[in-house]
């Protein structure tokens, strides 16, 4: 009678693994549960760069901003207002900053990380101007120069 058991529990066991390698790749693969670290310039400037963290329900920008040989970093948080998953990993946002000395004015527009290596931003301000965008082939020279030791993210 334990001989016929063994088949069983090992059938079981390899079922259950299997069953727990794919159960995170789902979770991890959906729009649920993300994390996404974006190399980011600043309104259109190259000389400000960031490191803008996208997840769940949270939008983090940290820009970096080299003035007279210093450099100066400044967090900012965003409330977002709206989302809207337009495909899979690709999300319309509407969001303010709840921190920005600048204003507050509401920003709109898409991330995309369908590619995780190469994720896409490109968030608008109220008169149409790029606020937040994608690093530029510049904005990567200037990090480099500035701030070789920090990871901006892809």
């Amino acid at each position: 009678m334990k001989i016929k058991n063994v088949p069983g529990i090992i059938c079981l066991v390899i079922f259950s693994l299997f069953a727990t390698q794919a159960w995170p790749a789902n979770t991890l693969n959906s729009d649920s549960n993300y994390s996404i670290t974006i190399a980011v310039t600043i309104n259109k400037d190259d000389y400000i760069m960031g490191k803008l963290e996208y997840s769940n329900n949270t939008l983090q920008l940290v820009t970096f901003n080299p003035i007279g040989g210093v450099i100066y970093a400044e967090p900012y948080l965003f409330e977002i207002l709206e989302k809207t998953i337009v495909i899979k990993n690709v999300h319309r946002i509407k969001c303010r900053p709840l921190n920005d000395k600048y204003g507050n004015a509401d920003i709109t527009g898409t991330i995309d990380f369908s590619n995780e290596l190469e994720p896409k931003i490109h968030l608008l301000n109220v008169v149409g101007d790029p606020y937040i965008s994608n690093i530029s082939e510049q904005g990567k020279k200037t990090r480099k120069k500035y701030i070789p030791n920090v990871w901006l993210g892809n």
